[in-house]
């Protein structure tokens, strides 16, 4: 049996002359008796758009049909849902009820939403709720949206199909894989946000906070919410952003930060501070290289330290290494003899006590101390500058 829906007013109207086979005769019902469902070997439904396009498809192997009622309960259901006149999603479930002949579609059971282009998104729960005349699809019963690196999770799902808007609520989980997503393996990147909306065309994405981050192995970020585009492989941390580069209490605290998970980088050209366990740092601009291991200040980088501060153009630090290295009219003030260095590169360990130590790295240094007045000199006497 097919059954047509027209644009908009037209509902779901019963072509019951086109049915193939019955289950059975039935006799006529009294007029106070409701008429037996027909039972239908099998189904199709059409929905068309007001310009002729065609909106979606749905048929089933198996469905029953209540004139009264005028409801349709379909097993094993399976459709296309409609972009541009193109196939844009295969739909399927176990069980199909069209209620007032298109008004209300539910489906459920291993409900399956696979998107046909673009990312190839698939988005699956064990009930969906579709409005067609609202362009509104909600899907409950543990909601899931995935792609080949990525998993979304959420409370509740909405799908608008006139817009592509995969809006989520709270707390939503992203989870985000480096290579490919995967079982055998937990996630590298987990982000937990308060709700936000995925458009599945364009890939943009806006997430309201607070912002909660893990990255593998040992790293974690905040911020107040999240904008970004998954096609073009990058979220923006909105700020406060703060991000731990170990399992220690050292800091960053920067603005908006962009975070390229393609290429494994965190970039900001905001100011920002940061404290470790031995001082704090500062300056205008950092790129956190995952691949490398490394934060390099863009400008005006600070370090102070207990007796210690420096100034530099740039600096780089390798965590993994402990390695820092300092570019740029870089100047070092020790308080001990007032002691001032002035080098092109200065390169340094961070040592076990958390301090900076320095070397000249190759490159010409300079050092000025201002040594203390001997005991046999007058009080008037000026003090030595060593160079």
């Amino acid at each position: 049996m097919a059954m047509l829906l027209g644009p908009l007013g037209r509902r779901l109207i019963p072509l019951l002359a086109g049915l193939a086979v019955m289950t059975g005769c039935q006799e006529k019902p009294a007029s106070d008796q409701q008429a037996p469902p027909f039972v239908l070997r099998s189904l199709s439904l059409n929905q068309l758009k007001p310009d002729g396009s065609r909106d979606w498809d749905l048929s089933s192997p198996e469905a029953r049909y209540d004139l009264d009622s005028r409801t349709v309960r379909a097993k094993l259901p399976s459709g296309v849902l409609y972009k541009a006149d193109r196939p844009g999603f295969r739909i399927s479930a176990d069980l199909a009820t069209v209620l007032n002949d298109g008004e209300l579609v539910v489906l459920e059971g291993n409900v399956r939403l696979q998107q046909l282009n673009q990312r190839r998104i698939l988005i699956q729960g064990q009930r969906l709720v579709w409005t067609p005349d609202r362009s509104l699809m909600v899907l409950e019963q543990r909601p899931v949206a995935v792609d080949a690196e990525s998993r979304l999770t959420s409370p509740r799902l909405n799908y608008r199909t006139d817009t592509d808007n995969l809006v989520f609520e709270g707390p939503a989980r992203l989870q985000r894989w480096d290579k490919a997503r995967t079982t055998d393996k937990p996630p590298d990147t987990l982000i937990q946000v308060e709700r936000g909306i995925w458009n599945l065309a364009t890939g943009r994405l806006d997430a309201s906070g607070p912002v909660l981050g893990e990255r593998q192995p040992d790293r974690s970020l905040t911020a107040s919410r999240l904008e970004g585009n998954t096609k073009e492989g990058y979220l923006d941390l909105v700020e406060p952003v703060r991000v731990r580069l170990g399992d220690s209490e050292d800091e960053i605290k920067a603005g908006r930060t962009r975070w390229n998970y393609q290429r494994r980088e965190l970039r900001s050209d905001r100011p920002f501070t940061a404290t470790f366990e031995a001082g704090e740092a500062s300056g205008t601009g950092f790129i956190i290289d995952e691949e490398a291991t490394t934060v390099t200040v863009a400008r005006d980088c600070r370090l102070n330290q207990p007796g210690e501060q420096l100034r530099a153009q740039r600096c780089r630090w390798n965590w993994s290494n402990e390695r820092v290295r300092a570019e740029g009219d870089v100047e070092v003030r020790r308080e001990a003899l007032e002691q001032i260095t002035r080098a092109a590169v200065l390169e340094g360990v961070v040592g076990e006590d958390g301090n900076l130590r320095f070397s000249g790295g190759g490159e010409r240094v300079r050092s000025r101390i201002r040594l203390g007045e001997p005991a046999r000199q007058q009080r008037n006497a000026s003090p030595a500058e060593l160079f």
